[in-house]
């Protein structure tokens, strides 16, 4: 029906409750697109928390009670690449992939904190890098990006249409698919060399934590840089090692070849520079 039509024909009172109408509709359609202007998507942020454990295994759980993956990301505000994720997340093209297919939490991983809670619920030793984005079954607790989580360490460098193909992918991987990832199980010997490489790479956060806290005031220590260096030349040496690792072990486990792994030669590191004075 016209709402216009034969309006002028009508008699006083009718001409009155129709402009009355017309204006309450034209109203309405103001609010609504109005309110649809103003929505934002989630603004994604490294905060602080002391419960951050916690925080992530009620994730878990929402996703597994959504039928969505868990999305994990360990960052930090001050860290470029951190940040960098945050805003591509907060894009339309991801927010279309990520509230349709994932449970995301943002875990705050301060000036180099221990979050190796967090990551070893998912088997995996500690963090990396900055930003750490772990993709996580949440039945069955596997990591399913093990062997490509090393690329976020540049996250602000990654190209929008390359998130969007990332994260699509893994959304869309079928049960079969999962299979490799959810059988995955380190070598003994390899673990716990993993874990004890993790433990000294959380003793060069602990170190670098109070100059770093410094250096984001304006005030960078002596020789600040240089001990930053020597420990992100350790951090990215034993990632590219597990990525390496994780591959091979991966392709394995795919071809039906689990029984015949054989543990690699495990890489001896010197000690660092304050570690040999």
């Amino acid at each position: 029906m016209d709402l216009h039509k034969n309006v002028h024909h009508q008699p006083p009172l009718l001409k009155r409750q129709f402009a009355k109408l017309i204006a309450a509709v034209f109203a309405s359609i103001a609010l609504l697109t109005a309110c649809k202007s103003t929505e934002q998507p989630p603004q994604y942020t490294y905060e602080a928390s002391a419960t951050a454990y916690d925080d992530v295994v009620n994730t878990q759980k929402s996703a597994l009670k959504n039928g969505k993956l868990l999305l994990v990301v360990l960052g930090a505000q001050w860290c470029h690449d951190s940040t960098g994720l945050a805003k591509r997340f907060q894009t339309q093209e991801m927010q279309n992939i990520l509230t349709s297919h994932y449970e995301t939490i943002f875990v705050d991983v301060g000036l180099l904190e221990d979050r190796r809670a967090i990551t070893q619920r998912f088997d995996y030793p500690t963090y990396y890098a900055t930003p750490t984005v772990m993709i996580v079954d949440p039945a069955s607790s596997a990591l399913l990006n093990r062997a490509s989580m090393a690329i976020w360490g540049r996250a602000d460098s990654i190209a929008l249409a390359d998130y969007v193909d990332y994260f699509t992918k893994f959304a869309q991987l079928s049960d079969k698919q999962k299979l490799p990832m959810m059988n995955w199980q380190a070598d003994p010997q390899v673990a716990a060399y993993d874990t004890q490489h993790a433990a000294r790479l959380q003793k060069a956060y602990d170190l670098l934590g109070p100059l770093l806290q410094k250096d984001i005031a304006g005030e960078p220590p002596e020789g600040f840089y240089d001990l930053w260096k020597e420990v992100r030349g350790y951090r990215s040496d034993l990632q590219e090692t597990m990525v390496k690792r994780a591959e091979t072990q991966l392709e394995q486990n795919d071809n039906g070849k689990a029984d015949a792994q054989v543990a690699p030669a495990l890489r001896h590191y010197h000690p660092f520079s304050w570690e040999s004075k």
